[in-house]
């Protein structure tokens, strides 16, 4: 009979010492994850940062789905900070590479080094690229399943990142000439794709900001 309650009371007290420390390293964490954003602000702001964007990124298939719906924009603001629309030469459909061999599909907009572009319409960030062509690019879908093409970007804005919703006050670039471009005067490419073969010019489409 002693030897039983031995055995019981050795049992009880491994489970005791067992739920003590789990309950003790429940509490730890708790007051571990409370603390941090005190301790650690910066990190506990990028560690939220990337929450946001993973959820931002995970839920974007939705949001486009919904976008597509709706009616395309008739009207598209000026994406370049101070410049107008009359000072736009309409280069739509002029001959670029070695032999004329592809037309342009956008309109070039000239502005200085670092000039702010903003989003030309409300959509979501769809890609952020940097390759030889565009150089830094941003992709911005609208209302309608409309592609923005926004590329030959000196940078892109500090946290700008895919699945961002965008409204026509969000910076999304600054003019520069990367890609191909590097060789002509600093600009925007705009471009709008109804979809990723077929271009359609933007001017007739731009007002001014």
């Amino acid at each position: 009979m002693k030897k039983m309650f031995t055995k019981w009371f050795i049992l009880l007290m491994i489970l005791g010492i067992i739920w003590l420390a789990i309950i003790g390293s429940f509490a730890w964490a708790l007051v571990y994850v409370i603390n941090f954003p005190v301790k650690h602000p910066q990190r506990a702001l990028e560690l939220e940062t990337r929450v946001i964007s993973f959820f931002e990124q995970i839920t974007l298939p939705i949001k486009l789905a919904n976008l597509s719906r709706l009616e395309p924009d008739k009207e598209l603001l000026m994406p370049v900070y101070g410049r107008r629309v009359s000072e736009i030469a309409d280069t739509w459909g002029a001959p670029r590479g070695e032999n004329g061999e592809r037309k342009h599909e956008g309109q070039d907009i000239f502005a200085p080094r670092g000039t702010p572009i903003f989003s030309a319409t409300t959509g979501y960030v769809t890609r952020i690229t940097g390759d030889k062509i565009g150089g830094n690019s941003v992709y911005v879908t609208g209302t309608g399943g409309i592609d923005y093409y926004y590329t030959h970007l000196d940078r892109f804005p500090e946290g700008l990142s895919v699945g961002d919703k965008v409204t026509t006050d969000t910076v999304i670039g600054f003019v520069g000439n990367s890609g191909n471009a590097e060789t002509t005067p600093f600009h925007l490419h705009f471009g709008v794709y109804v979809t990723p073969r077929q271009a359609l010019d933007p001017l007739p489409l731009l007002i001014n900001r």
